[in-house]
């Protein structure tokens, strides 16, 4: 009888000392990421504070003093890099709260530096010099947060650069600047991929490269941004199921963010004025940096598809084929929107319109069914969503009547009410 319960007993339920043994570790992970955000602020507070000091009676101090306290908060800083290495090497909270020390540190010593011998420079070069003097630290200390820092630095490094106020000049070093840190996000992705500091570290350099992405296709001046938006958001995609895979059916963070940026950029190319060429110029009369900018954009499309196809290829997929397809989507709606005038032909304005317009239909629909079949209300709306922005931009961007208009709203909205009915009533969690 003893036997028979055990055997009825689900599988899903496990031993009273594995599920403590599961919670405590789950706690502990938790408060140890506490921990190192409090460390890590603690550091940053104290480096800005030995900062303010320092600027209290800074005008006061002659040229040999101020530079002796210069050189103060970098000498503690690599003391305390000493000390972690030889006595708290495994101290995540002390790794990451010295690194954040040290790179304030070596912030402060070369701006200080070069106020005190009036050394001519721009806050770009100040960037510059301080990135590539930080990025050893990140792999000293093996740092993700100061990672993080370092990513965020290369993003304003890159807004100064191109010049918001200013003239636009060459974004392509802040490729090199990320190309850096990947070694980094390589390692820690294959000790700690489930943690969030992994997670958060992907985010940021996501981020960075859709910004990093997105001057350098206004600096080549090749209206190929539609399609390098369209490889770089479906490879964050792809990524995302290939190498963070979830027990259950819901997306990573990774993938969830470049799921979410096919649809957004597919309703923003569902729009005429984003297929207008407006400065395509020739690969002759473009500069070396401006041809350089432009393989960088189409390495992405090209990586996304042959990604998509190898899984393919091998039996091997788990993605969405409708999110897979974007990048050739867009390339055939580019290359029917540049052979011809599509301001004054019609067919041609047609013939993308319907092309960029299916897919976002169909990518929608998609998203729905997944939705559906997976029991998740989330994925099942963000289908919706998709459908009904499309919808709200045809009403916009469309000669259609106010009739035919209001009937299409109707549709979507009884859509939306219908799915969340059905998976209300299944009772399953998102």
């Amino acid at each position: 009888m003893a036997n028979s319960r055990n055997w009825l007993r689900p599988a899903l339920f496990l031993p009273r000392t594995q599920l403590r043994s599961s919670a405590i570790t789950v706690r502990s992970n938790r408060t140890n990421f506490g921990f190192v955000i409090l460390a890590t602020v603690g550091a940053a507070l104290v480096g800005a504070g030995i900062i303010l000091l320092i600027a209290h009676n800074w005008d006061d101090l002659s040229r040999a003093a101020r530079t002796v306290i210069v050189f103060i908060p970098l000498l503690v800083a690599l003391a305390l890099i000493g000390f972690v290495l030889m006595q708290r090497n495994e101290s995540r909270p002390w790794r990451e709260s010295v690194a954040v020390f040290d790179m304030a540190a070596v912030a402060t010593a070369i701006s200080l530096i070069s106020q005190t011998f009036q050394v001519q420079g721009t806050f770009d070069s100040f960037m510059r010099v301080w990135l590539l003097l930080s990025i050893p630290i990140v792999y000293l200390l093996r740092t993700t947060f100061g990672a993080v820092v370092y990513v965020v630095g290369t993003m304003v490094w890159l807004f100064d650069h191109w010049g918001i106020l200013g003239g636009q000049q060459n974004p392509n070093f802040a490729w090199l600047l990320l190309l850096l840190v990947i070694p980094y996000f390589l390692l820690r992705y294959r000790q700690d991929r489930d943690r969030r500091e992994t997670t958060i570290l992907a985010t940021v350099m996501l981020l960075a490269s859709v910004m990093a992405l997105g001057l350098t296709a206004d600096f080549t001046k090749a209206d190929l941004g539609c399609i390098a938006f369209a490889g770089l958001l479906t490879g964050i995609y792809l990524c995302g199921i290939k190498f963070f895979p979830r027990q259950d059916e819901r997306l990573h963070t990774v993938a969830l963010l470049g799921g979410i940026g096919i649809g957004i950029t597919a309703i923003v190319l569902s729009f005429e004025g984003t297929w207008h060429a407006s400065h395509t110029l020739s690969w002759d009369k473009r500069s070396g940096s401006q041809n350089l900018g432009v393989i960088i954009e189409l390495l992405f499309p090209v990586a996304a598809v042959c990604f998509a196809g190898w899984d393919l290829i091998r039996k091997q997929w788990r993605f969405s084929l409708s999110a897979a397809a974007f990048p050739i989507v867009a390339a055939i709606a580019w290359w029917i929107a540049r052979s011809c005038d599509s301001s004054t032909d019609t067919r041609c304005t047609f013939a993308w319109a319907a092309v960029i317009n299916g897919y976002t239909l169909l990518l929608g629909i998609d998203i729905l069914m997944r939705g559906i079949r997976t029991h998740s209300i989330a994925r099942a709306n963000f289908g919706l969503v998709l459908i009904a922005a499309l919808a709200v931009a045809r009403f916009f961007d469309s000669d259609l009547s106010f009739v035919t208009r209001g009937l299409g709203f109707i549709v979507v909205g009884a859509g939306f009410l219908f799915a969340n009915i059905v998976l209300f009533k299944k009772r399953v969690p998102v």
